[in-house]
């Protein structure tokens, strides 16, 4: 879910969803995470490009994604996704109350 934060006030922008393949179900968790980063950054390139953008997990994706020995996958990864001005900050909850107006939504 992208989400706007403006002081303490939470808005759902957009939802974007996606089903994993069986393969990608196999996927360690932290490359469920990346997947799912990448795949937002595509759809939503327009608004990545002209935004900076700051992704709150628990998951250390910056510390994985700057790995010189990671994975082809990762590497790959982590080049797409430089282009962006992306930031990666330590994971806080999404308000009940934007999740509940994005429910209303769909």
């Amino acid at each position: 879910m992208l989400v706007r934060e403006e002081g303490d006030t939470q808005t759902p922008i957009y939802y974007v969803s996606k089903v994993l393949t069986r393969t990608e179900t196999r996927y360690p968790p932290i490359e469920k995470m990346t997947l799912a980063l990448v795949v937002k950054a595509r759809n939503l390139r327009p608004y990545f490009l002209s935004h900076p953008v700051a992704v709150k997990t628990n998951i250390p994706l910056k510390h994985v994604l700057g790995k010189p020995k990671a994975s082809g996958q990762f590497v790959k990864w982590a080049i797409e996704l430089s282009e962006y001005n992306i930031s990666y900050l330590p994971g806080t909850t999404i308000k009940a109350q934007a999740l509940a107006d994005i429910s209303e939504i769909a």
